[in-house]
């Protein structure tokens, strides 16, 4: 009987390997839904200076172009685009033109992580579709 119990949980053990990474993983539509709730944050972030318009038309353009590349399958051409993103907002950080102060809404910083999380959720579909993740 012993061996009876140690082969059901050696089975088990690796029905649960196997069922783990599946139940974890990652799909397109959270993928869109991600870049959806980073295009909202992006809309109403507090951009100032002359150019703020054109700005948040700007990165949202970036995000626009990265949704229609996970439409495409093109998940690394999507991390691509979403680091495009992240340099543009990096720069607004750095010249002080969008929010940082988490009291008064969305941050610069709060899209850069939601950004980050993104490009993450990214290279776990191109890994699931090609077995490896995406090199810049």
């Amino acid at each position: 009987m012993k061996k009876k119990i140690s082969f059901a949980a050696i089975a088990f053990a690796l029905a649960m390997l196997v069922a783990a990474p599946m139940a974890q993983a990652t799909t397109i539509t959270e993928v869109q839904a991600m870049i959806a709730s980073l295009k909202t944050k992006t809309e109403t972030v507090a951009i100032s200076g002359k150019q703020a318009d054109k700005d948040r038309a700007g990165l949202l353009a970036k995000l626009n172009e990265a949704s229609l590349k996970v439409d495409q399958a093109k998940f690394c051409d999507a991390i691509a685009k979403l680091n495009d993103f992240k340099a543009s907002v990096n720069h607004l950080i750095t010249v002080g033109r969008i929010n940082q102060d988490p009291a008064l809404g969305t941050t610069g910083t709060e899209l850069l992580a939601d950004a980050d999380a993104t490009i993450a959720a990214l290279n776990e579909l191109q890994v699931q579709s090609t077995g490896a993740a995406c090199v810049f």
